[in-house]
Order: C-alpha cells, then sequence, then structure tokens
C-alpha cells in the first residue's frame, strides 16, 4: 500500500487532479476514443472539466462528448 500512497503523492505534487486523472480513464478506455491524439484526449479533458460545472456526472459527459454532442449552453438541451 505504501507505493500506492508514494504515487498518488507523486501526482499530485505534478499538479495532476485525480478528477482529470478519472476522466483520462475513462476517455482512454473506450473505444470511440482509439483514434484519438493525446492532444485531442487533453482538449476533451478540458472540456469535461468546463461542462462538468453545468451538472451531470463526469460518465455522461464523456459519453456524450465521445458521441459528438456539445453543449451549447442550454441545459435542457444538453439533456
Amino acid at each position: 500500500m505504501k507505493e500506492l500512497s508514494a504515487e498518488y503523492t507523486e501526482l499530485l505534487d505534478k499538479g495532476i487532479s485525480i478528477t482529470e486523472l478519472y476522466i483520462y480513464h475513462l476517455i482512454v478506455n473506450d473505444e470511440r476514443s482509439y483514434d484519438l491524439k493525446d492532444k485531442d484526449i487533453y482538449k476533451l479533458i478540458q472540456k469535461v472539466n468546463e461542462q462538468y460545472s453545468y451538472g451531470g456526472s463526469l460518465e455522461e459527459i464523456v459519453d456524450r462528448l465521445l458521441d459528438g454532442d456539445e453543449y451549447d449552453g442550454d441545459e435542457e438541451e444538453w439533456y
């Protein structure tokens, strides 16, 4: 367990948020993202973080963005 704790601390020291790490996990483990380059994945992580403030779960937001849906500010259209 000490190794896991050290890895966790190292990630935090590097400025990587656990939320971003989870979003990354959701994206790269979805077959719709297999063709995405690192730069595209990073942009997608930023979009998910931005849209998360409007509500919904991270899983739903990643799913919608990988489907090509965009949130335009009207919460009723997002859901």
